[in-house]
């Protein structure tokens, strides 16, 4: 309730006593922060006025006037005035106001109880208590039906967002539509670099672009679940919508307004993996130089011949040295906000400076960032208002990672490294500067040079605005107009050093990624309200333009060690220049009918007209509609049943595809003026995709609102699904573009809240989400058995099989008889039977939250459960061949491996073949998923707060409106059975993020410290 505006000023003056002026503040009983927006009313005078910024107020009252204080949500307090300079109004909930009002489709607020379709309304609070670098992350665990999953990829690391489960086969295009102060907002991941296993060209991951957004700057974040609750968006909205509202000012006040929020973080690993520590490097018991694997000689002190420290001999113990805490170091997080505010009765504004600076706990890696908002409003005449909502953003990084599995890359050389090495020893790295290195193996660079020489960097700068002009003809008729820009310039440079293992003759890249996209809409709405029914009717257009330009350039070979520039590249360059154009017209309308405050219909349509569909195709028409009736409101119910609402929609949403699908051409050659036949058959005759959803849900609230419920059923069915399709490359195309598919999901969502205890002094509440999804694919396109959705290392694949779901992992796995045992061969087990091994997608979901406050003592946890679901881990793969990781040990003195062997008559046999751990090692290939494949199952504490709110004594000796201290964490402890590695972990191929796949990522990090807000 708290944050929304009712505001009632009613002033009457008394003739018979002299006024004075009083000040005060108005906070909420539970939390003791301050209340936005309080209604006040003076009772028995005709000319008291008031101010209201954030709880504190002036009034003008005369003695025995009687101050009445309201708010939504809280019971109304009177209070008589006798000769007070300053008053303390503490509200305590109202547990029968139940009119909540949140930020739905276009930017509309409604009553929450008008509602026909699931959306659940997030508070600022809920999302900054524990600041995260990507803010994704901190919708974790929230919401039912929401599931954020970060990727491991470095302190600049990506995170993807599904909403009821995946619709879509193209696993880019499952993430919800992002709008910003009721505009859409880009959140795409652009990627430089190929394949996880890429050894010529890992890719990097720059974040994607709700991550630089500075959430000290919200109100609040709507997540709308159902096409019903987002087909008003058009096409891109068919995966859910995340509606973001940023702060604006509260109301008419005296003065600026200064809110200051800086938090603090320290970093380090959540989990590193488990290295055994017996066992140092070498092959067959034997010290061997060049090997990178540990099967050699125990770590006993003994003095082992021959042994070499870069390169050098040494004469030493052989002892364990590695310890990777050397290496990875604690990260910092730095993040300060200030926020100037003002109003008055014709307008108001809101300046905001961000300021973020993080280090990762990777040497010489960094993230930092600046932001500047400036929201304000005016009202130009008695029925003109205008509004803007403006944010400069700047963003880069010295330097970033790559992801995955490759001799640039930091977790390979980690990986293939000797135990007895001293990872300090190495970061002496230079033989001859910017020409040679000091390194271990020939085959792999030294840790120390990847991170200070291969260098990954870049500079965004982005500008997010819109302006709206709403003209109010009278009570019935109103017209608004907007038109929003998301404008973004990216210039990424990369460069790999003279002597560098798979960049010998040193690189150079360029690559500039310039984004911009227009929306312009505007809104004509009628209400009228007569007897029993209240209705609003709308109709409106829109027209989306986007364009995304890309410059590429890159060089293999430098003139001058330790120069990067173009101008410095001594071979021919791959230069590529790309530009992509986008529109879509809509129409749209909808009408909203309610009766008597219990019975709600949404009706709404859309039509859009796709410039990437061909003319006769390009249209694509789609309706919704909803039903929301309130039982508590139309019969009685029992006294302890407070409210009780059921909700029906069912909708459908349109889909387009990408730009230029629709006519083959010749694409541009690696040498300038050159022209070479493209890879993609393209479709001239696609037709649009379509999503169509039903759902059902209840609404609860028991016992003077201490239980709250809400419970949920959706399907959704997408068709015609536009997909890159392999096909022979008899005809001389590897694929081609066409409609295919059609997918099923359906689930179930829970939520529940319970307040334990609830006084003046305490205040305990409980809240738990559940969420039960499941994908089916139902079908493809003749003659398709399985499309490949997305591509792991050694023939690892997510495939959708008709009859299959979603998420589904293919491999080779154990060749087993038909009891299920394993088949032995000269004691090593037999790999082949290319199958589905497993599935990334969660049993289901739980989120668990808990709150506790006494006076201004306040503690909050938050743990995110998630059951079911597997997980492919190069980091085993690889810990097993280098002999690295501690479960290696249990193979060191032989092993018999737990199958059978054929008896030579057709049967079976107990295996009892002893083979070296040298064999075991290498006996099952990376290729064989089902040995490296585990289940993602996890408990996380996400966040942790424990903090301390300043009472007003205090508050006046410092001159303060608000003060407060908490002591933070975020994602402190992990509980899973998969080992060394984070189940979360994502790998990444160019800018789509894998789920399922753990491709030697980087560790995810905890996070602790502390955070101060004040208000001046």
């Amino acid at each position: 309730m708290r944050g929304h505006l009712t505001i009632v000023l009613l002033f009457f003056a008394s003739i018979l006593y002299a006024q004075e002026n009083i000040k005060g503040i108005v906070t909420d009983a539970a939390s003791g922060e301050p209340l936005p927006g309080v209604g006040v009313m003076v009772k028995n005078t005709t000319n008291g006025t008031a101010t209201d910024f954030n709880g504190n107020f002036m009034i003008a009252v005369t003695k025995g006037d009687v101050l009445n204080f309201s708010f939504i949500g809280f019971k109304t307090q009177e209070i008589t005035y006798t000769n007070q300079t300053f008053l303390k109004v503490v509200l305590t909930e109202d547990n029968t106001q139940l009119d909540e009002v949140i930020v739905t489709s276009l930017g509309i607020k409604k009553e929450k109880r008008a509602l026909g379709y699931a959306a659940t309304d997030l508070k600022a609070n809920e999302l900054t208590q524990v600041k995260t670098t990507n803010v994704l992350n901190s919708l974790a665990g929230k919401v039912a039906g929401l599931q954020v999953t970060g990727a491991s990829n470095g302190v600049a690391s990506s995170a993807r967002v599904v909403i009821r489960g995946e619709n879509s086969l193209n696993l880019d295009s499952n993430g919800p539509l992002f709008i910003l102060d009721g505009v859409p907002v880009n959140n795409r991941i652009f990627g430089v670099g190929g394949g996880t296993t890429d050894q010529a060209d890992l890719p990097t991951d720059y974040g994607n672009g709700i991550s630089e957004l500075n959430s000290d700057d919200f109100e609040s974040v709507t997540i709308l679940k159902g096409a019903a609750a987002s087909a008003l968006y058009g096409s891109r909205a068919s995966n859910g919508v995340v509606v973001i509202t940023t702060k604006t000012a509260k109301k008419d006040q005296e003065g600026i307004g200064v809110a200051i929020s800086s938090s603090t973080m320290f970093s380090s690993a959540l989990r590193l993996p488990e290295l055994q520590t017996q066992y140092g490097g070498g092959w067959g018991g034997a010290y061997a130089s060049d090997f990178g694997t540990n099967f050699g000689p125990a770590l006993d002190g003994s003095v082992i011949p021959h042994e070499l420290a870069l390169g050098e001999p040494v004469t030493r113990p052989f002892i364990n040295r590695y310890d990777l805490n050397d290496f990875f170091k604690q990260g910092v997080g730095l993040n300060n906000t200030v926020t100037l505010s003002g109003a008055n009765d014709k307008g108001d504004f809101l300046f905001s400076y961000g300021n973020t600076y993080n280090e990762g706990i990777v040497p010489n890696t960094n993230l930092k960032g600046n932001s500047f908002r400036f929201n304000g409003g005016y009202q130009l005449t008695d029925k003109l208002k205008a509004t803007i909502r403006t944010n400069y953003i700047t963003r880069g990084s010295d330097n970033l990672t790559v992801a995955g599995y490759g001799n640039q890359g930091v977790m390979y050389t980690l990986l293939w490294n000797y135990i007895n090495t001293d990872l300090n020893e190495l970061k002496d790295y230079w033989k001859v500067e910017n020409q040679e290195q000091r390194k271990l193996f020939s085959w792999g660079d030294n840790p120390w040079f990847i991170v200070n020489e291969n260098i990954n960097a870049f500079d965004k700068t982005r500008f997010i605005g819109n302006v709206n002009l709403t003209y109010q003809f009278n009570d019935q008729w109103s017209l608004l107009g907007r038109i929003g820009m998301d404008q973004s310039n990216d210039f990424r440079w990369s460069r790999r050093s003279i002597g560098a293992t798979r960049n010998p003759n040193g690189m150079y890249r360029e690559q500039k990624i310039d984004f911009s996209e227009i929306n312009a809409d505007f809104l004509l709405s009628y209400t009228k309200d007569f007897n029993d029914f209240t209705t609003k009717t709308s109709v409106g257009a829109n027209r989306f333009d986007q364009e995304i330009t890309e410059g590429f350039l890159q060089g293999n070979g430098l003139s001058i060690p330790g120069l990067y520039n173009a101008q410095n590249i001594n071979v021919t360059p791959v230069i590529r220049n790309n530009v992509f154009k986008k529109r879509i017209n809509s129409v749209y309308g909808f009408t909203n009918i309610g009766y008597k405050n219990y019975l709600y219909l949404d009706v709404s349509v859309r039509n859009d007209w796709s410039t990437t569909l061909p003319s006769n195709n390009n249209s694509y028409f789609y309706p919704a509609a909803s039903v929301s009736f309130i039982p508590s409101s139309a019969f009685t119910l029992p006294e302890a049943i407070d409210f009780m609402k059921v909700r029906f929609n069912i909708a459908a949403v349109g889909g387009d595809t990408d730009p230029y699908n629709l006519v083959t051409a010749y694409d541009f050659g690696t040498l300038g003026g050159t022209l070479t036949n493209p890879s993609e058959l393209l479709n001239a005759n696609l037709k649009p995709e379509r999503t169509t959803s039903t759902e059902v849900g209840l609404e609860a609230m028991f016992l003077n609102r201490r239980i709250t419920f809400d419970a949920t059923y959706y399907t959704s069915t997408t068709e015609d699904q536009i997909l890159n399709v392999g096909i022979s490359g008899a005809n001389g195309f590897g694929s081609i573009v066409t409609n295919a598919g059609e997918i099923k999901n359906s689930g179930i969502e829970l939520a529940l809240g319970v307040k334990p205890i609830k006084t003046d002094d305490i205040d305990w509440s409980i809240n738990a989400n559940f969420t039960k999804n499941k994908s089916e694919v139902v079908s493809l396109i003749d003659n398709l058995d399985t499309f490949i959705m997305g591509q792991g290392p050694d023939g690892v694949t997510l495939e959708a099989r008709p009859g299959g779901q979603m998420g589904d992992i293919y491999g080779e796995s154990y060749i087993r008889n038909d009891a299920g045992d394993i088949i032995y061969e000269n004691g090593l087990p037999l790999t082949g039977n290319r199958r589905k091994v497993g599935n990334y997608n969660p049993d289901w979901m739980l989120g668990l939250s808990t709150s506790f406050s006494y006076k201004g003592f306040n503690l909050s946890a938050q743990f995110d459960i998630r059951e079911g679901g597997d997980i492919y881990s190069y980091t085993h793969a690889i810990g097993r061949e280098s002999g690295i990781l501690a479960n290696t040990l249990s193979s060191r003195n032989g092993i018999i491996g737990n199958g059978v062997v054929s008896d030579g008559a057709g049967g079976f046999v107990p295996n009892t073949q002893e083979v070296t751990a040298e064999d075991w090692a290498y006996a099952v290939p990376r290729s064989n998923a089902e040995a490296n494949l585990f289940d993602a199952s996890f408990v996380k504490l996400r966040q942790l707060s424990i903090g301390y709110s300043f009472n007003d004594s205090v508050l006046e000796k410092l001159q303060l409106q608000g003060l407060s201290f908490s002591l933070v964490g975020s994602n402190l402890f992990l509980w899973t059975d998969v080992p060394n590695i984070d189940p979360e972990a994502q790998g990444l191929f160019g800018g789509t993020l894998l789920p399922g796949f753990e491709v030697t990522q980087l560790p995810s990090t905890r996070s602790y410290g502390f955070k101060i807000n004040m208000k001046l």
